[in-house]
């Protein structure tokens, strides 16, 4: 019997989401319990039968960019299917959660069909019975493993099915400011030799005089997103691949591995030198000139166009440990899935695989900043028009997915333990024992049980 999880924690969980970014955290709805879903047989009419009228309902957090590329999709896919009404809600990010909680938990009539969740999420909602699998009419399994790249699919796969398709993939990069490279006697095209050298760039970016900061090296306020890609980089790229959690244990395997403390204490080191959480506090330092680098998605090629849009910088890969390793980035994603209620699965599947199929993906390029998942679309031209976009491609090739289960409580505790050592004064080694107590809690909260 599946682990039943009342309304009111995913509730507290949602408070978590909303003040978490809004590119990587997010609190999962409620799960029905294994067996209490809906399970609908789909009966098929016949070819040339009128079909029956299907209404499905869709929500996602809201984002201006997606709602241009869903009511563009919306449109086409009604027109192409006169018995199929989408009913698409765009919800504000802070009634997101919430309301998909109670919806979920009232079941079918009040829970979306189709909604967008974090891949941290999906194993937890497919094993509390809310998921059905993609429909084999609509696109195979050796399909889906043919066209999309494995680390954008394979967090929505259990037990040979898959749950969902990605959008809104991305993978980190560094920025770096052309102007303050220059400035500093550094080539801002040059790539780093290894972690080592990147610090050294950091410092030398920086200016802090008399305990008044006016430059930083690098912005390293997206704690989550360095601590998640330099804990992985270690075991992907050292330990053979190695996923940072034991199924045996169902627990974080980082304390076996002494590097792992040793990259948390350089990025403590690093953001307390070449960073000042005090400077410029709620704005964007980077965009303004006054940050010499910092990690970012893809899709801040956007922001900075409108933000920016005078702003030189040039992307490179993620810094390697060791001099001479295979580049390495940690790749996020989000699915849309299907809710095991919807009255029409093929058709639920039909409007999912419409919206993130190939042609699909060039309007979520285009309108969202997305990356395509399609492996069919990583060389095409028109994606690939300068040096930063062939550096953004190619991350594409070479990334694996972010091992967060869960989600917004990543966020927090990344953020506390670095700000335990940098801030509070604790020591790197309690501050790491600290965090993987934490996060083994979170991981616990997130399986359900068997």
């Amino acid at each position: 019997m599946a682990k039943r999880m009342d309304r009111r924690y995913f509730l507290r969980l949602a408070a978590v989401a909303g003040g978490a970014s809004a590119l990587a955290a997010c609190a999962p709805a409620t799960q029905p319990a294994a067996g209490t879903g809906v399970q609908e047989t789909v009966v098929t009419a016949p070819e040339g039968a009128e079909k029956a009228p299907v209404t499905l309902m869709h929500w996602q957090h809201h984002a201006a960019s997606y709602v241009q590329a869903v009511e563009s999709f919306k449109a086409r896919f009604e027109d192409e299917n006169e018995h199929v009404t989408i009913d698409f809600q765009s919800i504000p990010w802070a009634e997101y959660w919430g309301k998909l909680a109670s919806g979920i938990a009232a079941g079918k009539g009040s829970a979306p069909d189709v909604f967008m969740i974090p891949m941290g999420l999906i194993d937890e909602y497919v094993s509390g019975g809310s998921l059905i699998s993609v429909d084999e009419n609509i696109v195979t399994t050796s399909q889906i493993e043919q066209d999309y790249w494995d680390w954008t699919v394979t967090r929505g796969k259990k037990d040979g099915l898959y749950y969902g398709l990605p959008l809104n993939v991305q993978t980190l990069l560094i920025f770096r400011n052309n102007a303050l490279f220059e400035e500093a006697g550094l080539d801002p095209a040059e790539p780093f030799l290894d972690h080592a050298d990147f610090y050294d760039k950091a410092l030398q970016l920086t200016k802090k005089s008399g305990g008044e900061t006016d430059q930083i090296g690098v912005n390293t306020n997206y704690y989550s997103a360095w601590l998640t890609t330099l804990f992985q980089q270690f075991l992907q790229r050292e330990q053979n691949g190695m996923e940072w959690i034991d199924p045996a244990t169902n627990q974080v395997v980082w304390q076996d591995y002494p590097e792992i403390m040793q990259v948390f204490e350089w990025f403590c080191q690093l953001s307390a030198e070449a960073d000042d959480s005090a400077f410029m506090t709620g704005q964007n330092r980077f965009t303004l000139g006054r940050a010499g680098m910092e990690i970012g998605h893809p899709v801040n090629r956007g922001t900075l166009r409108v933000t920016a849009p005078d702003l030189q910088y040039t992307i490179t890969p993620f810094p390697s440990r060791s001099a001479g390793q295979d580049p390495y980035t940690a790749g996020s994603h989000w699915m849309w899935v299907v809710g095991n209620w919807a009255p029409d699965y093929n058709v639920a599947w039909e409007w999912v695989y419409y919206c993130t199929n190939k042609p699909a993906q060039v309007t979520w390029v285009d309108v969202a900043g997305d990356l395509p998942s399609h492996k069919g679309l990583n060389d095409e031209p028109r994606f690939r028009q300068n040096d930063n976009d062939n550096v953004v491609m190619d991350s594409i090739k070479y990334a694996t997915p972010w091992e967060w289960v869960g989600w917004a409580e990543w966020v927090k505790e990344f953020g506390d333990a670095r700000d335990r050592v940098v801030i509070g004064g604790e020591t790197t080694q309690q501050s790491f024992e600290t965090l993987i107590i934490n996060i083994n809690e979170v991981i616990k909260t997130h399986t359900l049980a068997s």
